[in-house]
């Protein structure tokens, strides 16, 4: 299994106000139970009566162990369908099992495809915190953030991994990435640094130091101060790049969340760069609202 380094102290007092509600909690994670291998259930021959949660723990090179992946399937699973996928990251202070313990994501689901609101799906959830404070704060002092062990695994590992043992559409139109806070800043970054592989991409409340995105600070903010072209023109930005298919939802609270002002921000300069994006600030700080859970999995998965 997984498991973090001890957190280290904080090395610069400038980035603590905004990294605090990321940042300030506790590293060990609550212990999943499940499978010591990556054994599937059993193929259905009919369809599921209802949803069902698979444990599994998934051999990562990247990460240097088996990483623990929840897997939910739809009422209804059955072999011989195919379904889209979501994949969902979870916030520095949680685990694999917020999205569906936490956020009611899994009720929600099934409530929307019964009525026929969202499409069906599988929703994978993995373990995300792996790095100490220390090494988070260094990698972020810039506000860039270069290749995560966890970008490898999830890009070169995890998809490939579902793609071959669940009856996946294993195309970018029904592959989809959307996480909260820490989550949300990797899930876009992830989907704007692997073009033609997600669909759609969310980032909720996203953990962005960077609060300032105009001129050439997204490009290097997203290719970690490398690959940035000051002079290409911006409204050829999204083409160039293979970007112009991917769709984008962000949404933040108000001036009690600290990634509020970076989250706007970066909705401007996605926008000014072609690329297609929906911006939904609400009232409230920095928190994931399980009632939210719903225009989420719309956005995803609706018609």
């Amino acid at each position: 299994m997984c498991r973090p380094l001890p957190a280290g102290r904080w090395g610069r007092r400038t980035l603590s106000a905004v990294l605090a509600v990321l940042l300030a909690c506790a590293f060990l994670r609550p212990a999943v139970a499940g499978p010591a291998d990556a054994r599937l259930p059993a193929p259905q021959s009919a369809a599921a009566a209802a949803p069902a949660v698979a444990r599994l723990r998934v051999p990562s090179e990247a990460m240097g162990c088996s990483v623990p992946v929840l897997v939910w399937l739809p009422a209804g699973y059955q072999a011989g369908a195919h379904y889209p996928v979501w994949y969902g990251l979870h916030g520095y202070s949680t685990s694999e099992t917020m999205w569906l313990q936490t956020a009611g994501a899994g009720e929600t689901a099934e409530r929307l495809i019964a009525a026929g609101l969202i499409r069906p799906l599988i929703m994978v959830f993995p373990l995300t915190r792996y790095d100490p404070t220390a090494v988070i704060v260094e990698d972020m002092k810039d506000g860039t953030r270069g290749e995560t062990r966890m970008e490898r695994f999830l890009c070169r590992e995890l998809i490939p991994w579902i793609d071959q043992r669940y009856p996946t559409v294993a195309t970018a139109d029904n592959r989809w990435i959307g996480g909260f806070s820490m989550g949300g800043l990797f899930a876009l970054q992830i989907a704007l640094r692997h073009p033609g592989l997600f669909g759609k991409a969310a980032g909720y409340s996203p953990a962005l130091v960077f609060r300032d995105f105009t001129g050439d600070r997204f490009e290097r903010w997203l290719y970690d101060g490398a690959d940035t072209q000051p002079t290409e023109p911006l409204e050829g930005f999204a083409a160039s790049r293979g970007l112009d298919r991917l769709a984008l939802y962000l949404d933040c609270g108000d001036e009690t969340d600290p990634f509020s002002e970076g989250t706007r921000s970066l909705g401007l300069a996605l926008a000014a760069r072609g690329l297609q994006v929906e911006c939904h600030p609400h009232p409230g700080g920095h928190a994931l609202r399980p009632e939210r859970v719903e225009e989420y999995l719309r956005f995803f998965a609706g018609p």
